[in-house]
């Protein structure tokens, strides 16, 4: 009997270990890809190149904040990236509202992370405007995970290597040392870093992401 007792247990304990794993792995994978780019977005010169990492702007869109991955300011304008941990072949066009995953014959579509980015950029937009109206801020979504990219209509989606490069061959100064420092103090003292404000969001992009994915 007791052996059937501390069976159980061993059984009961096991079921909790898998289910506390299944709930850990989506925020293990995502920590994993942030710094595989992270470690990718080293590669730019850090005296031209400033890298914001996890900020939370306001936002005037669906939510009342909106998370973004990286924030590159340089003298060469701002570039947003957005981040998506999705493995498998990835497949879209920019003008979709929906790209598609598939992982050997499993397909399952996501909202079009081009279109996330894009509220992302605008909240941007909204804090550096008036005071630098003619500032450029370009659009890069990273798959670190995937195995192949299959989007058309756009040359900003690619995994952190080729988007270094991408984002190197914009050369025009636009901002000076100055002006670049200036935007940064204006995106840090934006950026909240309340945790219960941080939840909220979190909270609130998950069932934005439950909407947008039915």
């Amino acid at each position: 009997m007791k052996n059937i007792i501390y069976l159980l247990i061993w059984f009961g304990f096991l079921y909790l270990i898998v289910q506390w794993v299944k709930y850990k792995f989506p925020q293990w994978k995502g920590w994993l890809g942030e710094r595989f780019v992270n470690k990718k977005l080293t590669g730019l010169d850090p005296k031209q190149y400033i890298n914001l990492s996890d900020v939370l702007l306001p936002s005037t869109g669906n939510t009342s904040t909106t998370q973004i991955d990286h924030i590159i300011v340089s003298r060469f304008g701002i570039f947003c990236i957005e981040t998506k941990d999705y493995s498998g072949w990835i497949f879209g066009k920019a003008s979709d509202q929906y790209w598609t995953q598939v992982i050997y014959r499993r397909k399952s579509r996501f909202y079009n992370p081009l279109r996330q980015n894009y509220a992302h950029t605008k909240a941007i937009e909204a804090l550096i405007k008036p005071r630098f109206q003619n500032t450029p801020i370009y659009s890069f979504i990273i798959f670190p995970s995937a195995d192949k990219l299959k989007i058309t209509g756009t040359d900003t989606v690619g995994n952190g290597r080729d988007t270094v490069e991408k984002i190197r061959q914009y050369t025009d100064l636009v901002l000076s040392d100055s002006e670049r420092d200036e935007i940064c103090s204006i995106i840090k003292n934006a950026d909240i870093k309340d945790k219960k404000s941080r939840r909220s969001h979190i909270e609130s992009a998950k069932g934005l992401k439950r909407l947008n994915d039915s």
